[in-house]
């Protein structure tokens, strides 16, 4: 079975318990202002991944409706924050701890993948406190129940899109039906992160929504992959690049067309600062 991944960031980024989780699930479902697509059909998402205050309503959202119709084989989660270097890996055993119950990794489809030149199979660079797929977990465990996962961190690099096609080749190899999610949020603006190109106030937020972020939405539902290896790191608007570009090749394989979005909000919605992120949610 391998280690077990404690959830470290619970009680921090989202509730300790299993009941307060459930309260903010159930909560989540209820929010109106989110878009809720119809069908049953969606078979990828892209998530945000800051604390649950700020963006859980939109991921909640986004894997409950992945999640809809008959439960996949697997669950491939797409995250990490890298760099255009460093390498591309993928869990290769273990448990996951999430309030509602652990989550196990699909080990025979990790060491498939693993066999990818692309893709290194190792533990440490999950086994360390990360936001990016911790905080999608309860959601995972809460609408596809024990339903085996798959943990990938992604570079955002030229081997980001095979990466995407080689899930769903792997997953078509095994015999496994599988859904994707990927985790990014977009631009972080201010001080805090060195960013300011449009200045302080009203207009910097205004560039933000309406320019440096719409254009990376726009670029999801098009399933352009292409544009998060390339001109997203310059325009500094998706912190998870790699993860972006893996789940649009991976929707590209799957045969879907097009994406849709869900919602687009920013930190300064709810705490009001110089310095903010970005949030999205897409299902494909």
């Amino acid at each position: 079975m391998g280690a077990r991944k404690r959830a470290a960031l619970r009680g921090q980024w989202y509730p300790e318990s299993r009941e307060a989780c459930f309260k903010e699930v159930e909560g989540y479902r209820k929010e109106g202002w989110l878009k809720r697509p119809s069908g049953d059909a969606f078979q990828a998402g892209i998530v945000p991944h800051a604390g649950w205050f700020f963006s859980g309503s939109i991921a909640c959202r986004v894997i409950e409706t992945v999640a809809r119709g008959e439960l996949p084989d697997l669950v491939v989660l797409f995250g990490h924050h890298l760099g255009p270097s460093e390498p591309t890996s993928v869990m290769a055993e273990g448990t996951l701890e999430t309030p509602f119950g652990d989550l196990r990794v699909h080990e025979t489809f990790s060491e498939t993948l693993g066999s990818t030149p692309y893709i290194r199979r190792e533990m440490s660079p999950f086994m360390a406190p990360e936001n990016t797929l911790e905080l999608q977990l309860p959601f995972i465990r809460y609408f596809f129940g024990e339903t085996p996962v798959c943990l990938m961190g992604v570079a955002p690099n030229k081997c980001a899109e095979p990466v995407g096609k080689s899930v769903v080749d792997a997953a078509c190899t095994l015999g496994l039906t599988v859904k994707v999610i990927g985790s990014t949020d977009l631009t972080h603006y201010g001080p805090n992160f060195g960013f300011t190109p449009q200045g302080k106030g009203e207009k910097a937020r205004a560039w933000v929504c309406d320019t440096n972020d719409r254009e990376a939405i726009d670029h999801m539902t098009q399933l352009d992959a292409a544009y998060f290896t390339d001109e997203a790191l310059a325009r500094r608007n998706a912190c998870c690049a790699g993860a972006v570009a893996a789940t649009l090749a991976a929707a590209r394989s799957l045969g879907i067309p097009r994406g849709l979005e869900i919602a687009h909000t920013t930190s300064f919605d709810k705490s009001p600062s110089d310095s903010f992120v970005g949030y999205t949610g897409v299902v494909f």
